[in-house]
């Protein structure tokens, strides 16, 4: 699962900006004060509790499962948040009335999800997100779930009941066209650094992108938060039923907590077993068919499979370990049905049939 995993870092900037650096509030606040060294909030995974409290922890200490935040604006850490988790990112002054999204290291084609609360009383309407690269912008879409996020990268979802607001960050561009998408890195001379097996991802600039989120609310003194104060709610992972957080991006059994793991699973039948003996039912007594040996299984690929030319029986291993009735979609839809049974992750408790006959007697 760590080979999964990937490392964000980008600059998270309450505006207005100070050149290409921080952010101008703190002078507003404390003229004398230390970016460095001077608390600003703190950033939290789903799933994991924290306090938010500005006395019991202060940069770098961490507070619970909270990391504390200075006004340096840098953010840095794990992230792999295709199915699961998210930054939860708070501030002790309240909800930035504009907050930017800037200087981002991120690998293509990942998935990273933030969210931060909004005062209570926010709409939707009073929300605006928007990408810009140089003075071309691109607005994104209201989602209606969380998981649409994940799927989508022009999209955010304002969870009314909680005021959360969800948004994903990737390394994107506004291209000529006004449309929106991953940034041509060896056209944009960002194309990282590579020797002897490692790869350093190249940090787009300030102009190349900025994610802007906009919040429409009364603000204080400084103009750069809402007045009114959100709470301090980290989002729960989501893990479905009989499933729990086991990394800050993945749920599972409960079983993969402990030191020994899922070490013994139950038996699986064997579908060689002799057939069960016939018993004569008594007059007038309901027969029961027996239980079938073995399921028919389909081997049916998924979408993206089949744009890759991947079959289920040939499909790399990688992928059938990964997926399987460990992701959601795989296990709603029965991806792969014969070739997940075969490796040991199936669907179900009994064995897939060899071939396309129901073995009932």
């Amino acid at each position: 699962d760590k080979d999964d995993r990937h490392l964000g870092s980008m600059f998270t900037v309450v505006m207005p900006q100070v050149n290409q650096q921080g952010s101008a509030v703190l002078a507003m606040l404390d003229p004398n004060a230390n970016a460095r060294n001077t608390r600003q909030g703190s950033m939290t995974h789903f799933g994991l509790m924290g306090d938010s409290s500005v006395t019991t922890c202060t940069p770098p200490q961490t507070c619970g499962e909270t990391t504390a935040r200075s006004w340096d604006p840098d953010l840095t850490g794990p992230y792999n948040h295709e199915q699961y988790g998210g930054w939860y990112l708070a501030f002790d002054q309240g909800t930035p009335t504009h907050l930017s999204i800037q200087k981002i290291q991120l690998d293509d084609d990942t998935t990273m999800i933030q969210a931060m609360t909004l005062p209570p009383g926010t709409s939707s309407g009073d929300i605006s997100i928007y990408a810009a690269s140089k003075s071309r912008t691109y607005y994104f879409a209201s989602a209606t779930s969380l998981p649409e996020v994940r799927s989508n990268i022009d999209k955010y979802y304002y969870d009314e009941a909680t005021n959360t607001l969800y948004w994903r960050v990737i390394a994107g561009y506004v291209n000529n066209d006004g449309s929106y998408g991953w940034i041509d890195r060896a056209a944009q001379g960002v194309s990282g650094f590579s020797r002897e097996g490692l790869h350093v991802t190249a940090t787009l600039s300030k102009n190349q992108l900025q994610i802007n989120v906009k919040v429409n609310c009364a603000a204080d003194i400084t103009g750069a938060f809402c007045e009114t104060k959100p709470s301090f709610l980290v989002p729960e992972m989501g893990c479905p039923d009989g499933q729990v957080m086991v990394a800050i991006d993945k749920c599972g059994l409960p079983c993969e907590l402990l030191q020994e793991g899922c070490s013994t699973p139950p038996p699986t039948p064997s579908p060689t077993s002799a057939a069960p003996t016939s018993v004569e039912p008594t007059s007038g007594a309901p027969t029961t068919a027996p239980s079938p040996s073995c399921l028919i299984c389909s081997d049916e690929a998924t979408p993206w499979m089949i744009t890759k030319n991947f079959e289920c029986p040939t499909a790399p291993n990688w992928l059938i370990n990964k997926k399987c009735n460990k992701d959601e979609i795989w296990i709603n839809n029965k991806y792969c049905e014969q070739r997940c049974q075969a490796a040991g992750f199936g669907y179900h408790d009994i064995s897939c049939c060899a071939s396309a006959v129901e073995l009932t007697e």
